[in-house]
């Protein structure tokens, strides 16, 4: 089994055959963006090719989607509403994944070690193998940034998942 098949299998999110409805608007990679709303996730995972499975309710700035290859992954708006800025100013992409059985603590610190651009981390208890990025909006970026942040999420995942899974 390939290490995508694998990783498909194993996407605790993912929710087959659903497809929220959610209106994105017209990608513009130059766009400056100080902050993101529900409206804005959706454009990111949209000019991606990726399919929207999930979205928040009322006021939630959150999108689940899957890449063609089958992972789902997040994008949850963080900061949202404070200091006067309207909108979220970050954004937290995370991927989730069934705890694979030969994760322990010294195979998260390799793989945390290995692989700078993101953290990975487990909750033992809810049997979880999460991989975040953190990217911040503050004073500005484009949204071609935020749109290469997330693929420097997915990008990695398909290297760190097995050193942080226990088979290397």
């Amino acid at each position: 089994m390939t290490i995508m098949a694998r990783l498909f299998a194993a996407a605790s999110l993912a929710v087959a055959g659903l497809s929220a409805p959610l209106a994105a608007q017209d990608y513009e990679p130059g766009r400056l963006v100080v902050a993101v709303d529900q409206t804005d996730l959706a454009t990111i995972a949209t000019a991606l090719g990726h399919t929207i499975r999930e979205t928040g309710k009322g006021d939630e700035a959150f999108v689940a989607a899957e890449t063609r290859d089958g992972i789902v992954y997040l994008l949850l708006g963080t900061a949202c509403d404070v200091n006067g800025v309207p909108k979220c100013q970050g954004v937290m992409i995370q991927a989730r994944f069934d705890l694979p059985e030969r994760t322990t603590p010294e195979t998260l610190a390799k793989t945390n070690e290995a692989q700078a651009a993101i953290t990975v981390t487990a909750d033992f208890k809810e049997k979880a193998l999460v991989f975040t990025r953190y990217h911040v909006l503050d004073n500005g970026v484009t949204m071609a940034n935020v749109v290469a942040n997330v693929n420097v999420l997915l990008g990695v995942v398909e290297d760190a998942y097995p050193m942080a899974a226990g088979e290397e």
